[in-house]
């Protein structure tokens, strides 16, 4: 769901551009949190959840970027599925 109504397809288009961007900008070396804060409200109106579990692993970026990284790509993926699943369920 996108702020509490059924997703479609341009509230999925919307998450994969934030997604490209949001790992766009957390790649970079001298990487702010607050840079990135948009993205993780946005991230927050699909599923609070799992924006909360981001923003956790922003956190841990400087211990083993690769790593984390990774785990974000996860989450944002299970993100963009849990969309795509409530667009086909109720369009």
């Amino acid at each position: 769901m996108y702020r509490g109504r059924h997703c479609n397809i341009n509230d999925y288009q919307l998450l994969e551009n934030c997604s490209k961007d949001f790992i766009l900008a957390i790649n970079r070396d001298k990487f702010e949190l607050n840079e990135v804060e948009l993205y993780l409200n946005t991230f927050e109106d699909f599923d609070f959840e799992i924006s909360s579990k981001i923003r956790m692993y922003l956190n841990k970026l400087n211990v083993d970027r690769s790593k984390v990284i990774s785990q974000i790509n996860t989450l944002l993926e299970e993100l963009k599925n849990n969309v795509l699943v409530d667009i086909r369920e109720h369009n």
